[in-house]
């Protein structure tokens, strides 16, 4: 059996067809009784380069702004604010004639005032993930042993405390073009998931676009389709292999444990996918 073949059988067949469907039901019955952790600040910056690549490449030609237009982005649950600067710094270096704003938040007040510092440990930037020395120096200068994030770059962002779940977030937040919010849902019990989802998707403008990694399949499908979503479809597999980088195998065994990406699932684009557009 050739090395391709062997691949095959291995990832589409065995680890598809027969422990998918066991999986899938282990993990439900996981997901029904387990206790989610709200305290959860685990982040790294450059956290998805193929996201990357969508948000200054289809992304923005979705949102096909006029010329003197700005582009407003809303990040939610921001933790210490690595996910906003790599987006600033993203769009900054890759499109440098954007004109763009960002506005992110937290739950816990320490990782705003930690996202406001601007300053990081080379260990808090990567968290042992591999990050471009290119997009180091493009987004920080070196004072000592610390990384601190450019003046340029810092500008562009502003950190505000908030709670996903207040009904006074309205104070807070306006519509914007992308909306982000990443990694946070799956550490919510089911019904507070979904209030947090519906209360999210009121921040997106009528054309729009929301990245959204780190939610239940079962309950991204569902959510993303009632809000008149639709998955951008660009590199899904991919990008969704990549985020799973850290899963173990018996994958069902924990409550943020996706599955592998199955190419028979109903509704895979939507199932699989991580960026979602309106309008």
């Amino acid at each position: 059996m050739s090395n391709t073949l062997y691949k095959f059988v291995r990832s589409n067949l065995y680890y598809g067809l027969l422990l998918v469907p066991q999986g899938r039901r282990k993990h439900r019955e996981l997901l029904s009784t387990s206790k989610r952790s709200d305290s959860h600040t685990y982040t790294s910056f450059y956290r998805s380069p193929l996201q990357l690549e969508a948000l200054t490449g289809p992304v923005l030609d979705h949102l096909a702004l006029p010329p003197a237009g700005a582009l407003t982005i809303n990040v939610f649950a921001g933790s210490n604010g690595s996910e906003a600067y790599t987006i600033a710094s993203v769009l900054s270096s890759r499109r440098p004639e954007l004109q763009f704003s960002i506005k992110a938040s937290d739950l816990h007040q320490s990782m705003v005032d930690k996202a406001n510092s601007g300053t990081y440990s080379l260990q808090e930037i990567t968290q042992g993930l591999p990050v471009p020395q290119e997009f180091l120096d493009q987004t920080f200068d070196r004072e000592g042993d610390q990384y601190v994030v450019k003046p340029a770059i810092r500008s562009r962002v502003r950190f505000v405390q908030a709670d996903m779940l207040s009904p006074k977030l309205d104070q807070q937040f306006e519509p914007s073009d992308i909306v982000v919010a990443q990694n946070v849902l799956f550490h919510m019990p089911p019904e507070i998931a979904r209030s947090a989802f519906r209360n999210v998707v009121r921040y997106l403008k009528p054309r729009s676009v929301l990245f959204l990694d780190g939610m239940e399949l079962d309950m991204r499908v569902e959510l993303t389709r009632a809000a008149n979503l639709r998955p951008l479809r660009f590199k899904n597999r991919q990008i969704y292999d990549y985020s799973r980088r850290h899963i173990p195998e018996n994958w069902w065994d924990f409550y943020y444990g996706n599955e592998p990406y199955f190419p028979f699932s109903a509704q895979k684009s939507y199932r699989y996918g991580t960026i979602f557009l309106r309008g």
